[in-house]
């Protein structure tokens, strides 16, 4: 698809695999992309809203200034993106199903996020807020949780984590078992059975 010709697009389903690099400055509203491979696209200064991404390659891609505000990844492949770069004014994304890797979401208001029965590798939550975030059914091997708020998040049947309770916040939280024994990682104590 060839976004030069316009700025504004609304109503529109995107797909195929081969899509422009350069996305600057563009305003996507309720607009669909199916089986696209955006790797190492740029999206700075661009509009996201109500937009969903699906089967879709988001590895490397440059999100400086970006508004993504309601915005839903399915099924996507999203490695090495920098999320703390996006703008803060506007902010909700959800993820499920998908593989997350080497993605920084530090200092972001993720309150109320999904990150529904996915795959977070080696992703980064430094002082968060996921208030009320769902977790549950994800693979969370070597992400990190640090000065995080995760009041009443839900890790139920999240595998992987290691969260430690006295630098971040987990009253109400909701954890399964047998996974709910790795918050006691951080005391470095022996548990029998």
């Amino acid at each position: 698809m060839n976004f030069d010709k316009n700025n504004n697009f609304e109503n529109i389903e995107i797909n195929g695999t081969y899509i422009e690099k350069d996305i600057k400055l563009k305003n996507f509203y309720n607009c669909t992309f199916k089986d696209c491979d955006f790797t190492s696209s740029d999206f700075s200064d661009s509009l996201f809203s109500e937009c969903h991404f699906e089967n879709t390659n988001f590895s490397l891609v440059k999100v400086l200034d970006t508004k993504m505000h309601d915005v839903y990844f399915k099924e996507c492949k999203i490695t090495g993106v920098d999320f703390t770069q996006i703008s803060k004014l506007i902010i909700k994304i959800g993820f499920s199903e998908s593989k997350i890797s080497k993605c920084n979401f530090s200092s972001l208001n993720l309150k109320e996020s999904d990150f529904l029965n996915s795959y977070v590798n080696q992703s980064d939550f430094y002082e968060t807020n996921l208030m009320k975030s769902n977790f549950s059914g994800s693979n969370l091997k070597h992400t990190i949780f640090e000065n995080t708020d995760l009041t009443e998040a839900d890790f139920k049947n999240a595998t992987d984590y290691i969260i430690n309770p006295i630098n971040n916040k987990i009253k109400n939280a909701e954890f399964s078992m047998p996974e709910v024994i790795n918050l006691l990682d951080s005391f470095a104590i022996k548990i029998t059975f």
